[in-house]
């Protein structure tokens, strides 16, 4: 007869398989779902060329989360599945950044070039992602336009909305902002600040993979969701 140590294991084995399965399945079924959501958007998208901005980069890592996560790295990630999606939906898309390397150029400074890029592609749009840090309590991804901008500010409302449905975690608004990237662009420019790495609990989830292209779908839905109300 079994001992109970031994009927433990099994069931110990039988729920890890379960288990495992059920990650699978939820796996697949997400991938359906956001294949099936980039297919019914991709008539926005069509022909649009957006610049994706992965900042900082080279020597300036940016934000370092407790846990050691670095800005740059988490942003890049994101960044990455962001060109992916929105590739997928037809857009033509440059990174100002592939690697870990800040971009270079004439003008010896990284911010001149990422808005040079984007000039030189005829960018339709152009989406800098970025992390917070300020103090472990804040948390929420937060998207910045230029207060100049009717259209960067219609953008960012655009984003925030589809983070906020798609993520729910995060209850903040669009808010204008001066900055160079933004201010230098006459076409619709935000930053995405995707979360703040200063918080522990948002930290682990920035840098967990899932979540990475989490965020670059709610990201690529707002995008996505502003151009097909732009074009009605």
């Amino acid at each position: 007869m079994p001992s109970k140590v031994g009927r433990f294991g099994v069931w110990a084995a039988l729920a890890v398989t379960v288990l495992g399965t059920l990650v699978f399945v939820h796996t697949v079924l997400q991938g359906y779902r956001e294949r099936k959501a980039v297919e019914a958007l991709s008539w926005a998208l069509a022909n649009q060329v957006v610049v994706v901005d992965p900042g900082h980069g080279g020597i300036d890592a940016g934000a370092r989360g407790p846990g050691g996560t670095l800005e740059a790295e988490v942003v890049l990630g994101i960044s990455r599945n962001l060109a992916a999606f929105l590739r997928q939906g037809g857009a033509r898309v440059f990174l100002t950044r592939e690697d870990e390397e800040a971009p270079e150029g004439e003008s010896g400074d990284d911010l001149v070039e990422r808005v040079r890029l984007a000039q030189k592609v005829g960018a339709d749009i152009f989406v800098s992602v970025h992390a917070n840090a300020f103090n472990e309590r804040e948390y929420g991804a937060q998207v910045f336009f230029n207060p100049g901008s009717k259209e960067g500010e219609r953008l960012a409302a655009a984003i925030q909305e589809e983070i906020r449905r798609l993520l729910k975690n995060t209850e903040r608004e669009p808010l204008g902002l001066d900055a160079f990237v933004l201010r230098s662009l006459n076409i619709p420019a935000v930053i995405v600040e995707v979360g703040f790495l200063s918080n522990p609990q948002e930290e682990k989830l920035l840098r967990d993979k899932d979540y990475q292209r989490r965020m670059a779908f709610a990201i690529y839905s707002g995008i996505a969701r502003y151009l097909a109300e732009r074009k009605r």
